[in-house]
């Protein structure tokens, strides 16, 4: 367990998905007005505080000194690097995993580890009225939406989207994704959630936690995810030493100016054209280039009159 303290870091972003911050959102209900670092500058995170560090963690450089971290619900392939690995074998408590596939990559390489789960699970349940069909990057029914977003969005505007979406899923008659940290916050809110089967890009095995939970993929489901609450929440409390009450969602305090530096810029611009050429010229881009020529080929041909 670490030390008593009152006073607290997490994560912010500045990612192409808003589903990111959305687990920083749910993290701050849990814990005391919060200071916040970038996840590509994690080595600014602040000494004198506790780093609750969650979500997915990505090829940035962990930091080689600095404050007691409390993992709690992380998840990504790229903690299997020795850099990585040592990051985590530095904290006085088990490391959390988001999910099955993160907890036996971890448990391999010898780290002490246990299944948290996201804090997106511990957004509260809505009994109120319901309006409304969603689809969330999918062809799916009802108004369409997105959780891709540009880098350059600060903490703060960030933080206004994400929170106007989750309130838009907590009172939706239901809702169709492909986007994990939608299903989560659905699932929380006991909005009925249809999750599309994930595929080979992305990452599939951060959706093992729905398996681990038993949620089907492709059909509606609604489901009481209490034990799943309550499992993060004790992680918290066990390794924090103290008794966590949720409350209101509260806007981290970043330690410095909110815009991204000169080399940051070169850096994600690199990124992003990187990206971008994997998804229009990598294999991934052909096969989704020819899934909608066969399906536009499909529907003029059905559309044409037969003699």
């Amino acid at each position: 367990m670490l030390a008593a303290h009152t006073h607290f870091s997490c994560l912010a972003y500045r990612t192409h998905n808003i589903g990111d911050i959305i687990q920083t959102i749910a993290l701050t209900r849990l814990l005391p007005p919060m200071a916040a670092t970038y996840r590509h500058d994690l080595g600014s995170a602040l000494p004198d505080r506790v780093f609750v560090v969650n979500g997915f963690l990505e090829q940035d450089d962990p930091p080689q000194a600095g404050p007691e971290c409390l993992f709690a619900g992380v998840s990504g392939p790229y903690m299997r690097h020795a850099q990585y690995l040592d990051w985590l074998r530095r904290s006085p408590c088990p490391v959390g995993a988001r999910d099955p596939a993160t907890l036996a990559r971890l448990s391999k390489a010898g780290i002490p580890t246990e299944l948290t789960g996201c804090a997106t699970l511990t957004l509260p349940r809505y009994e109120g009225p319901r309006q409304g069909i969603i689809s969330v990057d999918l062809e799916g029914p009802g108004t369409r939406l997105t959780h891709a977003i540009s880098r350059h969005m600060n903490l703060s505007e960030q933080w206004t989207a994400a929170t106007e979406l989750l309130s838009k899923y907590k009172t939706s008659e239901a809702v169709y994704t492909s986007r994990l940290h939608v299903a989560l916050p659905c699932l929380a809110f006991g909005t009925p959630v249809w999750i599309a089967r994930p595929g080979a890009r992305g990452f599939p095995e951060r959706f093992s936690l729905l398996e681990e939970m038993g949620i089907p993929f492709e059909e509606l489901v609604v489901r009481d995810i209490a034990p799943q609450r309550k499992r993060y929440i004790r992680f918290l409390e066990e390794h924090l030493g103290q008794t966590i009450e949720p409350g209101e969602m509260k806007i981290p305090t970043l330690a410095g100016p909110d815009r991204l530096r000169l080399h940051e810029q070169a850096r994600f611009l690199g990124e992003d054209l990187w990206h971008w050429l994997q998804l229009h010229w990598g294999r991934e881009g052909r096969r989704l280039r020819f899934q909608r020529w066969c399906a536009a080929y499909t529907e003029r041909r059905t559309a044409e009159p037969r003699i």
